[in-house]
């Protein structure tokens, strides 16, 4: 932000990010990126008067898409806001041995080996984490007319397999997920007798030969994936697809056949 004081971690698509660019360089910050979280960063700085998690609520009711963002401070070292709107946001709650830790992860596979007490944040969700604390608010409405209010979230047991989260022999996240596919698959094939569209469940057969085109819609790398099922589902398949990005199709005005 502008005076370094704010860091965030963000995960979505801020669909109102130009116009709050605009207003923030008004006021005299500076953006060394183009990115949407960046303005978060600024925006919460803006608001921040010496309380973060009054700063993360007022700036989220300003925001348009979807989000699930951590938030720091420099002026507030112990302690870490998150909030979800669209995005997946879970809360890790410390064990016995770890009373005064808390955590924030997209999934609760991130937190095996960690901590099997998970809260999963609903959307509109705020969460105020500090040493051997945490609590939650959620919002009502939008803009200037929101509000929030004091809710408690229930604490789940998940147990998950330490070792699916660990990195093993590869380089990076991205590389040990490439080499996985092909046991993934044959984890969900596990059992299956015939590829028929029983599958999936009663009468799929008949809804299956009534499908004359697909529509994938994704975002970021999902989008280049989406374009790979397309590849796949028009050369063998034989059936007409589409890829377009999430985040601006809601704003088109789609032709149907």
């Amino acid at each position: 932000a502008k005076t370094g004081r704010i860091a965030l971690v963000h995960n979505g698509i801020i669909e109102n990010y130009e116009e709050l660019r605009a207003e923030l360089q008004a006021k005299g910050y500076v953006f060394s990126s183009q990115t949407d979280t960046e303005v978060i960063a600024h925006l919460v700085d803006h608001l921040y008067e010496g309380d973060l998690f009054d700063a993360v609520k007022r700036a989220i009711v300003r925001l348009r898409g979807a989000y699930a963002i951590a938030v720091f401070c420099r002026d507030e070292p112990h302690r870490v806001v998150g909030a979800r709107e669209g995005s997946p946001l879970v809360l890790g709650v410390g064990t016995q041995e770890a009373q005064k830790e808390n955590f924030l992860a997209s999934d609760a596979m991130a937190l095996a080996g960690v901590t099997d007490r998970i809260v999963y944040l609903e959307d509109g969700d705020v969460v105020d984490l500090q040493l051997g604390k945490y609590w939650i608010e959620e919002r009502h409405g939008q803009g200037a007319s929101a509000s929030f209010k004091r809710v408690e979230r229930q604490v789940r047991t998940v147990h998950a397999h330490s070792g699916a989260a660990e990195l093993g022999p590869y380089r990076h996240y991205m590389q040990k997920e490439i080499f996985e596919q092909p046991r993934a698959i044959g984890d969900t094939l596990e059992g299956v007798q015939s590829m028929t569209p029983e599958l999936f469940g009663d009468g799929a057969y008949k809804v299956f030969k009534q499908i004359d085109r697909v529509l994938i819609l994704a975002c970021g790398t999902s989008y280049y994936s989406g374009s790979v099922a397309k590849y796949w589902l028009e050369s063998i398949a034989r059936i007409p697809t589409q890829v377009e990005i999430a985040s601006e199709y809601r704003y088109r005005d789609s032709v149907p056949d």
